[in-house]
């Protein structure tokens, strides 16, 4: 990742100067000429398998749980193994007091700043299964859009093996900790950015943005870095973690 970016930062840079000059103030800057944008969504996968269940040593699995889990992948066809490498998140977005969003069905980044409390959403770990509803949409009468979600992660998963548990959760519950522990922590990143690269974020009044900014106080950034964080540790010239494989 160090040299891809080292390269594609000197690729051109020439002819790039005026461009940079311009936006060196800008929050997109950072991460929009620092690797190339075909090979982003690969750098988010790398991101997501490093903390995920294959290779992180997180307390959420045994050492034994682990090597299974490993075992399977090494099996499993491409499309079970890129699932298994990074979640796949949907959203209705803001429902904003919209009773029948039966057609929204939108995807988001697999990070905490989607949970958003006036959306209902639908996440596949491969080994779990989960719906989160918002503190604004627990009432039944988003029922029907709960079951939706339901009903599409059970169609996706019908032929997986070992088969995963669908578990069904709202705002404030104490499993839902078990979901939130398994998002990006996007929260811990600088404002600006977190707009910059979650467009949909603008669409969200200023008083929804900072309840959901506040719902994360319980966070050390040493011990599980924002995709932003770990990508600008890891390109930077004095990274040595290469050397040692943890990169």
């Amino acid at each position: 990742i160090q040299r891809i970016s080292g390269a594609y930062r000197l690729l051109g840079l020439e002819g790039r100067m005026q461009s940079l000059s311009v936006s060196k103030n800008n929050a997109e800057s950072s991460l929009e000429h620092a690797f190339p944008p075909q090979l982003q969504e690969t750098l988010n996968r790398l991101y997501h398998l490093r903390r995920g269940p294959l290779i992180s040593p997180g307390p959420m699995r045994s050492i034994d749980d682990r090597a299974e889990f490993r075992g399977l992948f090494l099996r499993f066809p491409l499309e079970d193994c890129l699932q298994m490498m990074a979640p796949s998140i949907w959203s209705t977005g803001s429902l904003g007091g919209i009773m029948s969003a039966w057609d929204v069905m939108q995807p988001f980044p697999a990070e905490t700043l989607a949970l958003w409390d006036s959306s209902i959403v639908a996440a596949d770990f491969h080994d779990a299964l989960f719906v989160w509803s918002g503190q604004s949409c627990s009432a039944g009468r988003y029922n029907g859009i709960r079951d939706k979600f339901k009903m599409h992660l059970l169609e996706r998963s019908k032929n997986r093996f070992p088969m995963p548990q669908l578990h069904e959760l709202k705002d404030g519950d104490s499993m839902s900790r078990r979901f939130t522990a398994r998002l990006a922590p996007s929260h811990a990143d600088p404002v600006e950015h977190q707009v910059v690269h979650f467009p949909a974020l603008s669409t969200l009044k200023s008083s929804e943005l900072e309840t959901l900014r506040s719902k994360f106080k319980f966070y050390d950034s040493n011990s599980d870095a924002s995709f932003r964080s770990w990508f600008l540790g890891v390109r930077s010239a004095s990274n040595v973690s290469r050397l040692d494989g943890t990169s």
